[in-house]
């Protein structure tokens, strides 16, 4: 197998130049599901599991593998399971903040070229959660698309397409129905030898419909999802990498209730850009957009030329990324605190110790 048809380029070659050794080989992670991993390479595709050193020099999540990475691993022996050594830099790398009341970011896939989000054209439709998902992926690093599926259950379709431009100006947006075929073809225009694309959205959005249509077999289970709500249940517990047919490769990712973020650098900026530019024009150039006189984003909605909608989703995200940053750095501060505890504690036994010793 070359390793250029699925994904390899100087990025990587420049970082494994700096660790190259006979013994390791460059394999990229195909699947990955708690412990279990399998690695696509030039000597095919192996079994694998992560060597405990690895284990024991990751600090955090971050340093370990996920479906996408490029890892060095040891030559395969007789059909055994091979040992993965290190991890490669990422190219691009998708992040949200960790489920439930867990302090920390979890890598949901990495070194992606083209990120296709995905969102259903049927009740479930919703402009805000198309705006925390694509801001999400701007900070990512990988080019966004916009996927409506579902177009057999829509009679609205031209009016969803424009108000999810409006949300993503210069954003490619597509209509399509996994079911029926309808407007599959635009996947070829971010897959080719060598492109990886990924499907990330909500449960229930049709993200394993889509990948069945593209790969011409049921790779995938699907579920029904409910008809009052519009919302399916978790049928990808796992993240795998798939070969086109057309060339390329398409990562199909767990579905989400709530894509929880991060962190917001670029990615803020990116997706309310109408905001930003409006910003700029404001009388304070730290005005919070609420109350202050002379604000250009106000106005622009009193104009009718702003959603208020819009204006909300910005500042919830803001919000959200601004304590999880917070919540981040107060953990680091207090797990460094209560590690200095332990080593003073430890210094002052000492010291007690050899005291009472020589008395």
């Amino acid at each position: 197998m070359n390793l250029e048809d699925i994904g390899w380029n100087s990025f990587f070659s420049d970082h494994y130049s700096k660790h190259k050794n006979e013994s390791l080989i460059p394999a990229r992670v195909s699947f990955q599901s708690r412990e279990i991993y399998r690695l696509i390479s030039e000597e095919g595709e192996l079994p694998a599991r992560i060597a405990g050193s690895l284990r024991y020099d990751s600090t955090d999540s971050d340093g370990m593998p996920v479906c996408g990475d490029w890892v060095l691993a040891d030559r395969p022996q007789n059909g055994l399971t091979t040992l993965i050594r290190l991890l490669l830099p990422r190219k691009t790398s998708f992040y949200r903040k960790q489920a439930g009341t867990a302090i920390g970011r979890q890598v949901i896939a990495s070194n992606i070229d083209t990120v296709c989000l995905v969102s259903g054209l049927d009740a479930d439709f919703n402009p805000r959660r198309i705006e925390r998902y694509l801001a999400v992926a701007w900070e990512s690093g990988a080019d966004p698309a916009i996927i409506l599926n579902k177009a057999d259950t829509c009679t609205v379709i031209a009016a969803r397409l424009q108000q999810a431009r409006s949300l993503a100006p210069g954003i490619p947006v597509h209509a399509v129905s996994a079911v029926e075929g309808y407007g599959m073809e635009c996947f070829s225009d971010y897959a080719g030898k060598g492109r990886t694309i990924a499907l990330l959205g909500s449960s229930g959005v049709g993200k394993s419909s889509i990948i069945n249509r593209l790969l011409g077999r049921k790779a995938q289970d699907v579920r029904e999802t409910d008809v009052d709500t519009g919302r399916g249940k978790h049928t990808t517990s796992a993240r795998h990498l798939f070969f086109l047919p057309s060339g390329g490769l398409i990562m199909d990712t767990p579905g989400m209730r709530e894509l929880q973020v991060w962190s917001l650098d670029t990615g803020l900026d990116s997706t309310f850009e109408d905001i930003q530019s409006l910003a700029e024009q404001c009388q304070f150039r730290d005005c919070s957009h609420r109350t202050e006189p002379g604000c250009r984003v106000r106005d622009a909605i009193a104009r009718g030329e702003l959603d208020p909608g819009r204006l909300a989703g910005y500042f919830k995200l803001s919000r959200e990324a601004r304590y999880s940053e917070l919540k981040s750095s107060h953990s680091a501060s207090w797990v460094e605190k209560e590690r200095w505890k332990k080593v003073t504690g430890r210094s002052a036994k000492k010291n007690l110790k050899d005291r009472r010793f020589r008395d």
